[in-house]
């Protein structure tokens, strides 16, 4: 096996990982899928046998097999941090599906250990890695369009079944950790961490144990921004940016096909300009880096430091959301 390449297990296997992670890994050059281990016994071999790889019998096989670099972790946000504890204690570094840590608390217990064992412990959030958004935010950077003046943010979709784990609480379930978690990264990352939560709300609609809605204002000086998602709503899924010259609007922001992609920039009302941005798979481009981060000390330390700011607003969010 290539030195280069990076050997990942993955733990735990729902349908995302089934439709859009698994695939990914098959594809991208930089890694090999090694093996599996879910507690579906049925589910594990189907797909083991569709990747020719190893079906681990139990988590120890795979945590002591030393030939495994790293650990794609695509279980429950509420068992997170006890995973996470053993792969980085096994050595291995942990690709994490959002949202990765429930508290703050925990984020930072587990980036200490991290930091000393040398490692990266990464937040998937893929929508990063697609040429879209490097666009949107190159476009930010340079001023192109001018100074934004807001940035508005949402993610949601109608409720799904309710045995989902997003709707269980033991679990840490809820729309503020899966859908809201995208709107908060983006605006942190389109402005460089520079924001200051000013209002947050969260809500339940009857019946459910977990927040199934929220907003949250946030301001970076001069910059309002408005993040909005929810279980229960007619989809959206957008970042929209007024400037003082355009409106700047991403369509498919977070979530989309490997298919051509768009930004488009309206003024005064008519559409001016469409951005093409060629077919890609953000998955694909998120492995990538991945990868790239585990031969690097600089992008470790970036990606434990994007996990720490996320778990920061996040908990600020809850503190503040759950209050009003």
């Amino acid at each position: 096996m290539n030195k280069n390449i990076i050997n990942i297990a993955c733990w735990s296997i729902g349908q995302h990982a089934i439709k859009n992670m698994l695939p990914a890994i098959a594809e991208c050059k930089e890694v090999n899928l090694s093996g599996i281990y879910t507690r579906n016994k049925l589910r594990a071999e189907e797909q083991c046998k569709l990747y020719e790889c190893i079906e681990y019998k139990n988590e120890t096989e795979f945590l002591e097999d030393h030939s495994i670099n790293a650990i794609y972790l695509s279980s429950p946000t509420g068992v997170h941090f006890e995973q996470i504890e053993k792969c980085l204690d096994a050595g291995k570094s942990v690709l994490v599906e959002k949202t990765a840590l429930p508290s703050l608390f925990e984020t930072e217990q587990l980036i200490r250990k991290a930091k000393q064992k040398g490692l990266v412990l990464m937040e998937a959030f893929m929508y990063r890695f697609h040429e879209q958004f490097h666009t949107l935010k190159a476009i930010l950077d340079s001023k192109e369009f001018g100074h934004p003046i807001k940035i508005d943010c949402e993610f949601g979709f109608p409720h799904l079944n309710t045995d989902n784990i997003r709707y269980k609480r033991s679990l840490s379930g809820g729309a503020l950790f899966d859908a809201g978690a995208y709107t908060i990264s983006s605006v942190r990352t389109l402005l460089n961490d520079n924001v200051q939560l000013k209002f947050a709300n969260l809500e339940s609609d009857k019946g459910y144990e977990v927040d199934t809605k929220g907003f949250a204002v946030l301001q970076a000086n001069t910059t309002l921004c408005t993040c909005t998602w929810g279980f229960g709503l007619s989809y959206s899924n957008v970042i929209r940016i007024w400037t003082d010259d355009t409106i700047i609007v991403v369509d498919k922001a977070y979530s989309k096909r490997e298919t051509p992609q768009n930004i488009s920039i309206f003024k005064n009302g008519k559409l001016e300009n469409i951005i093409e941005i060629g077919a890609q798979n953000h998955f694909i481009n998120m492995l990538k880096y991945f990868c790239d981060t585990t031969k690097s000390s600089l992008l470790k330390e970036e990606c434990l430091s994007d996990l720490y700011n996320q778990s920061l607003l996040l908990d600020k969010v809850r503190e503040l959301g759950t209050r009003t």
